[in-house]
């Protein structure tokens, strides 16, 4: 069950109206009548799966640890036995996703410049101790302010990749987005999977296309836009591997082809 506009969480958090749902979780926008600002609510419901009991606290908690400017600032955890609860700052804007249904296919010169962005921000979790992984690339995550900032947003796929993690058999992030090792196919998950994921949402950023009808390692976008640059082709498809180690390495090395396709 949803929460209903006019109801009060916490005391504190009304409820105005939903802006989103996924999975299972929903995304209310709330006023918070202590500070008066406005804040968007994310619901997980926990739906008796002992695995997402805890999601939304291990979510909250991984993006508080991180405190980046780029991601959005936790407000409030709340939990009861129905459901967790992030109070997360509202971010005003579109996701890339809503931006691609609302204007087609995203200018090549404006797609390079959000994924060097994207870059910076993937490259800071792949530097923390331990390395973390996004493992949810796709333009639905991917928040564009007004003013053309980027904020990263839906940290629930986020892996902390530790020793014991070397060859996780995982089913992590969204099925068309996802690199083919966070379906199980014996591949330890590591950065390299958000550089797959990273390529794939500038794919259909660039031609419009849903990525569920393309397989691994077979994006050609230049035969779905031909003005493309060729340059940047190529940077799509070397993202997109199937094999991790025939994909950059690093996205720092990303970003550093990026920045010369601009040119």
């Amino acid at each position: 069950m949803g929460i209903r506009k006019g109801q009060i969480l916490a005391r504190r958090y009304e409820i105005q109206m939903r802006l989103g749902r996924g999975g299972n979780s929903q995304v209310y926008l709330a006023n918070d009548t202590v500070s008066g600002r406005k804040r968007a609510v994310k619901q997980i419901k926990k739906s008796g799966n002992s695995r997402m009991c805890g999601f939304a606290r291990k979510e909250a908690e991984t993006v508080q640890k991180l405190n980046y400017p780029y991601f959005p600032e936790i407000v409030d955890i709340l939990q009861t036995d129905e459901a967790d609860y992030i109070v997360m700052e509202y971010l005003q804007g579109e996701t890339a996703g809503e931006r691609l249904c609302r204007l087609g296919p995203q200018p090549a010169q404006e797609v390079m410049r959000w994924a060097k962005d994207l870059c910076l921000m993937l490259s800071y979790l792949h530097s923390q101790k331990p390395s973390m992984v996004y493992c949810d690339m796709k333009p639905d995550n991917i928040m564009i302010q007004p003013e053309g900032n980027l904020r990263l947003i839906d940290f629930g796929a986020v892996l902390e990749l530790k020793q014991e993690d070397a060859r996780p058999q995982l089913l992590l992030g969204t099925r068309g987005y996802a690199a083919p090792e966070q379906l199980g196919n014996g591949h330890p998950v590591d950065a390299r999977a958000d550089i797959y994921g990273l390529g794939v949402t500038m794919y259909q950023l660039l031609t419009g296309q849903d990525p569920c009808k393309a397989e691994a390692g077979a994006f050609p976008a230049r035969s779905l836009r031909r003005a493309m640059p060729r340059r940047l082709e190529r940077i799509v498809r070397k993202c997109t591997r199937e094999e991790p180690e025939m994909r950059y390495q690093t996205c720092d090395e990303l970003r550093e082809d990026l920045a010369k396709a601009e040119t």
